[in-house]
């Protein structure tokens, strides 16, 4: 260790890295050449230990010429070449000393990669320091991914018994939040009693509700009245606990002394479920308390300056009266306004959730109406489920459109919220109703709860149970007969992610690990919907970009993470993205208009463009060595010369000879460098070819008048084999894509359109991504529905006699919302398939369809070894990806026959 101390920090770090692996001494002449079907060590910064970086040091710090004679081993390594400084290596000398250090040729290939990334100034030699670096930078990445991902808890669960609730169970747990203390939490008991805990579950105080509340006259005789829920209100410090007594209470809670502030009597109907919201960001907006009742009815509460107050107090001074007439609520019409919806339901509402953008979602145990979400204004369309047994809970994501729902058939499934008619995914394991769930967005995981006091942890992504644990509560009386709390269960996810449940008049927390900043950037996906995805051939990676301007570099050959680009853009969203020609720059334009050039390879910022307008960019074209283009919302065609390294400001080129042809947004874009065309699409459907060297229209594939639109164009994509090919240049060389259909489109044929057809497999689809085989055999389709089809057009669109569609060769449910990119690649001697969806996830698949894994999932796979692949069942757990009533034309029928209803498996 003293030879380290004079060691740079860097290099220190790096062997005690190293160190950390147990590593044993080898004889390089008895190591056998590994296969990649034997060694679990996927990349060659696995395979490198101790000794290897040992002998390495020598070779890259040996003055030149120099023959390392110090140990014996290293003798058998080249001499470094005398045009190159010295503390350098060629990619030769390079590829010779591994060869000699590992025994074997095998790592050649990986060599090359790690020496193109490794090289920056792009001068064809490494130094040690960089050669360093990078090692470094990989073993922490690998730290982290080997962090123990099997600690779901910290510490055992913390159980207490509420003696207070009078062998009552608890109805309700709420959070309570103050800026001077920690948190601190309510439980509200079916008898009306309220409990007030410490974050240590330590009890401080009760607070019994007067007997008016928990008992009702009716007749001579006294009705005992319940909670049915209970909600906090942060901003004005109060809770509002409803009763079966067609009654909401309205406690003071912030100092001092709980009291009654208020109470609404009278209302319509019995309130079962209550949620309130408030605007965080501002105290003078108006919050809303919502409350759905036994009746299927939505009650909704706008309180209009919370700040000020909830209500008319000069009319309680008046009076001396604390209660508000539901009746007579517009006498307090200057702080309160009530709506009601009635007959949401056919029964009870089971839950109720407000979602800022005005929505409204509700479950019941109906099997017509199992769960609605509505707007509050009923101005657009509703949203309805319906479950065989009803829905008891639900919960929803807003960032990532996702909603999942339990109930009494024990089965969670996971949907997406414009899709209420096939689940994206179905999570069985409970064996009784399930009663509580919710999304932890910031590690992908789903958690459920049901009667019998068993928490599951599901993986978000993969659909798959993580971890099951079955909290042991004190009882004497079975399962069945007990009776558990309307609301058992909670999940806080800050400032200290925990769950707490009750179970009869028990309570338990369990808390779980917070999550880091670098497991954040290393172990999970994208958590907002990607833009893109785009394969790099030069060093086998895929890059994802994500509408939260996160920008993610993946290993092909793994699937696992290799870079990660955060706020590239600020707070603006990532539209689309590009590599240039070399493979090495990533451009990445913004919904404002902004564009920038990163080193992929290092995360570093190279230039920043300026900005004609504050427009979407929709497009990114490289179409010489350093120079691209870029179209979008501006409706112009912007040109960007970057080969200038030195200028990290570039101006832009708005030169473009051709002018500003669109009258609409441009939203396709698409380059053919063997014919030296530029083909953009519009919004009305007009579709212009330019040639590039002139800046001229080529063709007006289609022009449209100001008078008339023909729709959207979501894609082009020119045939890039078909442009080369003498025999086929007549034939159709650009596709398309509108809505659903496919127009092929011939430029130098006897007339425009060679063929037409519509490739989804049900009616309102769009399609979403294009992608064909560099031979132009095979078309790759992904469209709105999550669907990847895979077509044979080695034929189509050849000849103005293309009348029938070609063939489907296969087709299967990819991603449980649109595919925005697909992208045909060759790996070797195999063939995939890169997928990008707004669900935030990126697939990779085989051409045949097997689904390899997706990007930053735990497992690692290898393209080599088959059998690390993941199979369709941890994707989709069985579903059914067609849907029974599609009409049964003949077209369709002979289509579908052989495709039915098929199963990922």
């Amino acid at each position: 260790m003293e030879q380290n101390s004079c060691k740079p920090r860097f290099l220190q770090l790096l062997l005690r890295k190293v160190q950390k692996g147990d590593y044993q001494p080898e004889t390089i002449s008895n190591k056998k050449s590994p296969s990649p079907h034997q060694s679990e060590e996927n990349s060659l910064e696995e395979k490198l230990h101790l000794n290897h970086l040992k002998h390495l040091e020598q070779l890259f710090t040996a003055p030149k010429g120099e023959v390392l004679e110090k140990n014996p081993e290293c003798k058998k390594l080249s001499k470094k070449q005398k045009t190159y400084p010295s503390g350098s290596l060629t990619l030769q000398e390079l590829k010779n000393a591994l060869t000699e250090l590992l025994g074997t040729e095998y790592w050649n290939g990986q060599t090359e990669l790690l020496f193109n990334k490794i090289q920056t100034a792009h001068d064809n030699i490494v130094d040690w320091s960089e050669f360093c670096s990078h090692l470094l930078l990989q073993y922490r990445k690998r730290d982290v991914v080997e962090k123990t991902k099997d600690t779901f808890f910290q510490g055992k669960p913390l159980i207490r018994h509420c003696s207070q609730n009078k062998q009552e169970p608890t109805t309700r747990i709420l959070a309570i939040f103050s800026p001077s203390t920690t948190h601190s939490f309510v439980t509200v008991s079916k008898g009306g009693i309220l409990s007030f805990w410490d974050n240590n579950l330590q009890l401080q105080k009760t607070y019994e509700m007067l007997s008016d509340a928990v008992e009702a006259p009716m007749g001579k005789k006294k009705i005992k009245v319940w909670t049915t829920d209970a909600v906090y209100m942060p901003n004005v410090h109060k809770i509002a606990v409803a009763t079966t007594s067609r009654k909401i209470y309205f406690f003071e809670v912030s100092l001092g002394p709980i009291f009654e502030d208020f109470h609404l009597f009278a209302l319509n109907y019995i309130p079962t479920s209550v949620f309130y919201w408030y605007n965080t960001e501002s105290v003078e907006s108006c919050s809303v308390l919502l409350w759905g009742d036994d009746h299927g009815g939505v009650s909704v509460l706008r309180f209009l300056h919370p700040n000020k107050s909830l209500y008319e107090k000069s009319l309680f001074e008046q009076t001396g009266f604390s209660g508000i007439y539901m009746q007579d609520i517009e006498n307090h019409c200057q702080f309160l306004r009530y709506t009601y919806i009635r007959r949401l339901h056919q029964d009870s509402i089971s839950q109720i959730q407000y979602v800022p953008e005005d929505l409204c979602i509700t479950s019941s145990g109906n099997s017509q109406t199992s769960l609605v979400i509505m707007d509050m204004d009923q101005k657009r369309k509703a949203y309805t489920w319906k479950i065989k047994r009803g829905i008891k809970c639900f919960d929803f994501c807003k960032s990532l459109n996702l909603l999942v729902s339990g109930g009494a058939d024990c089965c969670v499934r996971v949907w997406n919220r414009f899709v209420p008619s096939l689940p994206t995914a179905m999570l069985r394991g409970h064996s009784l109703p399930i009663l509580g769930l919710a999304i932890q967005e910031e590690k992908g995981q789903i958690f459920s709860y049901s009667k019998d006091a068993v928490l599951k942890i599901w993986d978000m992504s993969y659909h798959s149970c993580l971890h099951t644990v079955t909290l042991k509560f004190p009882h004497s009386q079975s399962e069945d007969a007990l009776e558990q709390g309307t609301f058992p269960f909670l999940f806080l996810q800050k400032p200290f992610p925990l769950i707490l449940i009750s179970y009869i008049d028990y309570m338990g927390m369990l808390r779980l690990p917070m999550p880091t900043q670098s497991e954040t950037n290393f172990a999970t996906p994208h958590k907002a919907p990607l833009c893109g995805t785009v394969y790099n051939a030069f060093f086998h990676q895929v890059v994802t970009g994500c509408h939260n301007s996160t920008i993610a570099v993946w290993d092909v050959e793994t699937g696992m993470k290799q870079l990660i680009l955060n706020n590239t853009h600020g707070e603006e969203e990532l539209t689309c993205m590009a590599l240039d020609n070399s493979g090495r720059r990533l451009i990445t334009a913004a919904r404002n208009g902004t564009i920038k050039v990163w080193d992929i390879q290092r995360g570093h910022i190279l230039h920043k463009l300026e900005v004609v307008e504050d427009a979407e960019v929709t497009g990114l074209v490289p179409i010489r060595k350093h120079i691209f283009l870029t179209v979008g919302w501006n409706r112009k065609i912007i040109l960007y010369d970057c080969s200038k390294l030195e200028n990290v400001y570039v101006p832009a080129d708005k030169t473009w000879k051709g002018g500003q042809l669109h009258k609409e947004d441009i939203l396709a874009v698409d380059y053919c460098p063997p014919l030296d065309l530029l083909a953009t699409a519009s919004f009305d459907g007009e579709i212009i070819v330019w040639n590039v060297e002139t800046q001229r229209p080529h063709h007006f594939v289609r022009k449209v008048s100001r008078e008339s639109s023909l729709g959207p164009v979501n894609k082009l994509l020119f045939l890039q084999h078909r442009c080369t090919d003498q025999s086929l240049q007549k034939a159709a060389i650009l596709i398309s894509a509108e809505t659903g259909n496919l127009h092929w489109w011939s430029l130098f044929g006897k007339r425009m359109e060679y063929g037409k057809f519509y490739a989804p497999l049900k009616e309102d689809i769009s399609v979403t991504g294009l992608s064909a085989t560099k031979n132009n055999q095979l078309l790759v389709t992904g469209d709105s529905s999550g669907f990847i089809q895979v077509w044979d057009i080695s034929d189509y669109g050849t000849t103005l006699s293309s009348s029938s569609n070609p063939l489907l060769l296969r087709s299967w449910k990819a991603h449980s919302c649109t595919v925005v990119s697909v992208e045909h690649f060759s790996y070797g001697s195999d063939s995939f398939i890169i997928s990008g969806s707004s669900d935030g996830t990126s697939g990779l698949w085989t051409a045949e369809g097997t689904f390899v894994g997706l990007f930053g999932q735990e497992k690692k796979w290898s393209l080599r070894v088959p059998a690390t692949y993941s199979s369709h069942r941890n994707a989709f757990q069985g579903m059914p990806v067609l849907d029974s009533k599609l009409e049964d034309t003949t077209i369709e029928k002979d289509r579908y026959l052989w495709w039915g209803y098929i199963y990922c498996l």
